[in-house]
């Protein structure tokens, strides 16, 4: 990363879409891009019908953003709206949560997430209904 400057500036159409978890995701600041530890983010991008895999951060709280469609983010069993430009979901550390896109929905639910700190190796494991870690799954 080119660190001459006092700011950096993403195109958030350069990064792939990657399939993750069931969605695209497309991470714009990670550590993975020797970007910062404080935080992360990026765009997931969630198809009518389809979800993330019912999971838990460890140690980093996580926002989302609504940027287009009207897709939810299910928090501990419960569905919370994440409409495109109406709102923003918080989810503390330690608490089941997975974004998903309705079965009605007539567009693409995209949001932007923050994670903070960044998502680090052993942050995330994927739960079962009850919050129960699922073996051999992170």
């Amino acid at each position: 990363m080119d660190h001459s400057e006092p700011y950096q500036l993403y195109d958030v159409d350069d990064p792939p879409v990657r399939d993750r978890l069931g969605i695209g995701i497309q991470f714009l600041m990670n550590t993975d891009q020797e970007d910062t530890q404080m935080f992360d983010q990026g765009i997931i991008h969630v198809d009518p019908g389809e979800s993330v895999t019912r999971h838990v951060h460890r140690y980093s709280g996580e926002t989302f953003y609504g940027l287009d469609g009207r897709g939810e983010i299910v928090v501990d069993g419960d569905p919370v709206p994440c409409h495109a430009d109406e709102h923003l979901v918080f989810i503390p550390p330690g608490v089941p949560h997975y974004p998903r896109n309705p079965d009605d929905a007539d567009e693409t639910f995209r949001a932007m997430f923050v994670h903070s700190p960044a998502i680090i190796n052993g942050d995330t494991y994927t739960v079962d209904e009850e919050g129960n870690p699922i073996d051999g799954e992170k």
